[in-house]
Formats: structure tokens, C-alpha cells, sequence
């Protein structure tokens, strides 16, 4: 029983018929729809990807420059005195 599952396996390893299984996505035909579609699928979302990175990136970046700038003279704290309040 072990022989027979053993020259089995190898009959079915050794045989044509795997290639003959694999679809283009699999076996890698390059001349394929699907993988050309599959391509251009990548780049989409790697468009996506780098969009909202530089996104955050540039929010970040104003955050930055705002927080830098100095404050305009109606928002600057004054120092009171505080003396008269005693």
C-alpha cells in the first residue's frame, strides 16, 4: 500500500499535469492580463499609499512652520502687574 502511494506521488510530481494546473497568476505568464492588471493594481495602491504619507508629511510640516512663527501682538500674553490685586 505504502508503494503503491509512494509511486503514486512521485507519478504525479514527475507528470505534466502540474504545469497544466497552474493558471497564469500562478505559473507566472507574463504575456497574461492578469498579471499586467495585477501591475497596475500595485502602482494604484502604492499611489494611495504615498498620497496619504505625504499628507501627513506636509500636515506635519505646517504644524512645524505655524508653531515657529511668532505669535501676532494681540495673542501675545502681557505680564500684569499683579501687585494691585493684593
Amino acid at each position: 500500500m505504502r508503494t503503491k502511494l509512494i509511486a503514486a506521488i512521485l507519478l504525479l510530481l514527475c507528470s505534466q499535469m502540474g504545469q497544466a494546473l497552474a493558471c497564469a497568476v500562478c505559473y507566472g505568464g507574463e504575456g497574461a492580463k492578469s498579471t499586467q492588471h495585477m501591475a497596475a493594481a500595485i502602482w494604484v495602491l502604492m499611489g494611495f499609499v504615498m498620497s496619504i504619507v505625504g499628507g501627513v508629511g506636509m500636515f506635519s510640516f505646517h504644524l512645524w512652520r505655524h508653531a515657529r512663527a511668532p505669535l501676532e501682538p494681540h495673542q501675545q500674553l502681557t505680564d500684569e502687574d499683579l501687585d494691585k490685586y493684593e
